[in-house]
């Protein structure tokens, strides 16, 4: 029996490629693996798991499972077969779980979960401890007018997603400075500057916790997606060791590491953000509320005090500790405990006094470790300062698209300071977008523009130093670019058309608040960010190489900037001597214009003025051309999308200039694509094949019309006489409700149904027939499919199924009732109520399949986790079979 091993075999991206095929067969002729080039052995046969023949046919398992671990992909790259693993058992597996281990692993599961809604829910109570939480809870309640524990309950799921957020930023941090921060933590720890304990919890901890997320952030598209390239270290796993948590972990061995992770980190930043403050506030209102009658400058002290929030008073009391622990290390030769307490107590009690006091030593200490303080600095301003600056400058570029003003910002930055975090994030994007923009172009043009500026990929260039005209230059080329990208393109804009901005949005009708931010959910779930990044990057390499190429030949600068030249990105030594820079100024000439027999000194003076003047002309057209492009970019897909939305008014659906950007995008992507295919079949002469398209697209265009028509009016007169009838109507009126409304609801209903059937793996709102259809259309394609099955197969048994839906119930109410002599009331109530009644058994059938498929899916994986072993690829032959 082979055996596999079920957990990924590749730690980390060191494994080895497979063997090139290079290596030819044995001259015996015998079957050799196609990725390692061995033969069969004892435990190790070779398999046929796809439909290659030839010298490609066999492979061992383990080399096949480390190709797949390395591509990410369970097809074959030749042949397109997806390779089938079975599942093998221990010999002792029993046909199916005892009760007893079943009902242990449906606890295990109910914890976990319990767990996760106790992270919840703490997460929730500890945002309500602080000041800010009930603020903001206030603000739900008054806004979305719900009650009081719901409002909490909203400003503890936004509370959540700031935990996310500021593990992101935390992961996102790690990645370009992450050896730094491991050896300034290291440092931190063994000087002692913190207490070892709050060192440990701080540092060690939140690394695992950091790399925990980091394994989740990756599987992410839309993370990736901000860089052209990803790097090797953003992009590698890494190692989340939670076992060293220690005893907490063993003590809380029953949940899986996911819960755990979600547990630890919901108490770690509650505990110092909340808990930890809000106890010490306590505890000084309790140490003043005694001592109040001592002493005149406590009874002061306190009276200043209680007024304070306990969070408030518990951040400041946390500062003086640290402050007087840092004291400590310096005024003190040996940790005298009465010393210590008394340094303690003073941090503690007159924290105005000793401030200015605590200050100067800290400066003392800082000063011994200068280095470190300007690191942090550099580290800080690049960082921290400058994306700060770059975002604000962004948002201040765009207050006319959502039509704010400075004013109106201010205001909601001085009430919510932590918004400024958007802000850093903003320009954080910006930063990384216009570096992988950079690195594009280094690619096209060999010659480096900027010759005086030190580059990451440089050896000399060091993070922590501050290079001031580097950053300067960045700021002033960062700000120039939003002006070009952003800033003229709105002002453009509204100079041409004054009722362009402020964009029209959902969000904004607070009627529809709800309803607009599920829209948007929608719009993310489905991919919107990572479609419109998978189509404008494979487009953005070509098109800038497109333009250098051209406009450096129009210029006469290709031999200058797309030419090979050596040592063309070494920075020059301003240090060398005269003589020995004139040379390689002489080398260089000679090596773009020929030699200087050819020429004389002033001729080489006016091709330097030409050349600069050519190249400060391909500045000005690569000005003009982003400034087009942006302004096209922006104005084009919103005004399609509006067109659209008013096209369909008559539905009464409120127009959304979100949406109608992805609508806008979505419909030129589809014109350009049509107009490239239909000019290349009339330029290539194949009319006959370009009429049977014609043809085909009148098909779809009328399966899509009885898509979009019939079977949702079907699915609303089903929702009108199930769910809107019974619920508004009274027996003794007739119902009147608006068919279009209706029309709208059913066909986003039955759209979001065929997604879930499509394009999803949820395997329960179809049964297995019908999940074999919409598969077998999303792997043949429609236009391959013949019409016949289409139409039976497809529309028809939809439409066959609706119709018996509606007609069985009403043969019943208008034949059967009738008939057996009931007054008229009872039929009215039946005629009524009979849809309703169908909907309930159709609801509890449905909630019975799941709760069945939920206890086989449970028992599937205790099954799995108790007696799998491993698993084993299928032949190609028992795959047919």
């Amino acid at each position: 029996m082979d055996v596999f091993p079920a957990e990924n075999q590749v730690d980390g991206y060191d494994q080895a490629l497979p063997a090139e095929e290079t290596d030819k067969d044995d001259d015996d002729g015998g079957d050799l693996c196609r990725i390692c080039r061995s033969p069969e052995g004892l435990n190790n046969p070779l398999r046929y798991p796809c439909a290659c023949r030839g010298s490609i046919k066999y492979v061992h398992q383990e080399c096949l499972r480390l190709w797949l671990n390395r591509r990410s992909d369970k097809q074959c790259e030749v042949c397109r077969h997806s390779y089938s693993f079975v599942p093998v058992y221990s010999e002792n597996a029993p046909a199916r779980l005892p009760c007893r281990e079943f009902l242990r692993g449906v606890s295990l599961r109910a914890l976990r979960f319990v767990a996760w809604a106790f992270a919840i829910l703490f997460n929730a109570y500890c945002f309500s401890l602080h000041p800010w939480g009930r603020e903001t809870a206030i603000e739900n309640q008054r806004r979305y007018g719900v009650s009081e524990k719901l409002a909490a309950f909203l400003a503890g799921s936004m509370y959540n997603g700031m935990i996310a957020y500021h593990m992101t930023l935390m992961v996102l941090l790690r990645i370009p400075v992450g050896h730094l921060l491991e050896i300034v933590g290291e440092n931190y720890i063994e000087h002692g500057v913190v207490v070892a304990g709050a060192a440990v919890a701080l540092w060690k901890y939140m690394r695992i916790l950091c790399d925990w997320w980091h394994n989740h952030l990756i599987r992410c598209r839309f993370f990736l997606a901000l860089m052209f390239e990803p790097r090797e270290e953003a992009v590698r796993p890494r190692n989340a060791k939670l076992d060293e948590f220690g005893a907490i972990r063993r003590f809380l061995f029953l949940l899986d590491d996911n819960t755990f992770a979600v547990l630890a980190i919901s108490f770690y930043v509650s505990f110092f953000f909340v808990l930890l403050p809000f106890s010490m506030g306590k505890l000084v209102f309790a140490v003043l509320s005694l001592f109040q009658r001592m002493d005149v400058s406590v009874q002061l002290l306190s009276g200043d005090l209680l007024g304070q929030e306990p969070v408030i008073v518990g951040y400041m009391a946390m500062i003086s500790l640290s402050l007087a622990y840092l004291a400590s290390f310096v005024t003190l030769s040996r940790d005298s405990i009465q010393a210590l307490a008394k340094r303690l107590s003073l941090g503690f009690l007159v924290v105005a006094v000793a401030l200015p006091y605590l200050l100067w030593i800290t400066s003392v200490k800082v000063w011994r470790n200068l280095s470190v303080v300007k690191d942090g600095f550099v580290l800080c301003l690049k960082f921290g300062v400058y994306p700060l600056v770059l975002g604000c400058w962004l948002d201040l570029s765009t207050f006319p698209i959502l039509g704010t003003t400075v004013s109106r910002r201010l205001e909601i930055i001085s009430e919510f300071p932590f918004a400024m975090i958007i802000h850093w994030l903003l320009g954080l994007i910006c930063l990384l977008l216009v570096f992988n923009s950079v690195e594009l172009i280094h690619k096209i043009i060999l010659k480096r523009p900027f010759w005086f500026l030190l580059y990451d990929s440089d050896f000399n260039y060091r993070l922590t130093k501050l290079y001031l005209g580097q950053i300067l230059f960045g700021l002033a080329l960062h700000g120039s670019l939003m002006v070009i990208l952003v800033h003229l393109p709105i002002m453009t804009i509204s100079l041409i058309s004054p009722s362009f901005f402020p964009l029209q949005l959902w969000i904004y009708d607070e009627r529809i608040l709800f309803g607009s931010m599920a829209a948007y959910k929608i719009l993310w779930i489905i991919g919107a960010p990572q479609w419109l990044v998978e189509l404008i990057k494979p487009a953005i390499e070509p098109i800038v190489v497109k333009w250098i190429t051209t406009v450096s030949s129009w210029l006469q600068l290709s031999e200058f900037l797309l030419g090979n030249h050596e040592d063309q990105n070494v920075r020059p030594l301003l240090q060398q001597d005269l003589e020995i820079r004139d040379l390689q100024v002489e080398s260089s000439l000679v090596g773009l214009y020929g030699s200087h027999s050819d020429t004389t000194f002033e001729d080489d003076i006016e091709d330097d003025r030409f050349m600069t003047l050519r190249i400060g002309l391909m500045c000005v057209l690569a000005t003009l051309s982003l400034f087009l492009m942006s302004t096209i970019s922006m104005a084009l897909p919103i005004l399609i999308g509006r067109a659209f939305f008013h096209s369909i008014s008559f539905i009464g659906l409120k127009q959304d200039d979100l949406y109608g950007f992805w609508i806008g995008c979505y419909i030129l992507r589809e014109v350009y694509i049509t107009t490239c295919f239909i000019t290349d079949h009339i330029m290539t002469g194949r009319i006959d094949v370009l009429l049977s398209l014609v043809l085909l697209w009148i098909r779809n265009a009328l399966l899509f019309t009885i898509w979009i028509s019939v079977i949702p009016s079907l699915i609303g007169l089903l929702i009108i006489l199930m769910i809107i009838i019974p619920l508004q109507v009274p027996l003794n009126q007739s119902p009147v409700y608006s068919s279009l409304q209706v029309w709208l609801i059913s066909s986003v209903l039955f759209h979001i149904w065929t997604y879930l059937t499509m394009f999803t793996r949820i395997k329960y709102f179809a049964t297995v027939a019908w999940r074999e259809k919409p598969e077998r259309i999303r792997n043949v394609g429609i236009n391959r499919l013949p019409s016949m099955w289409l139409l039976r197969d497809v529309v028809y048994s939809i439409i066959r199924t609706l119709l018996a839906t509606l007609v069985l119930p009403f043969l019943v109410t208008y034949s059967l009732f009738p008939s057996l002599g009931f007054s008229g009331a009872v039929n009215l109530a039946v005629q009524r109520l009979i849809w309703p009644v169908l909907l309930a058994i159709i609801i509890l059938g449905f909630v019975a399949k799941l709760t069945i498929d939920l206890f086989v899916y449970i028992h599937r994986v205790e099954y799995d986790d108790r007696y799998l072993v491993g698993d084993r690829v299928t032949d190609f032959t028992e795959d047919l079979e």
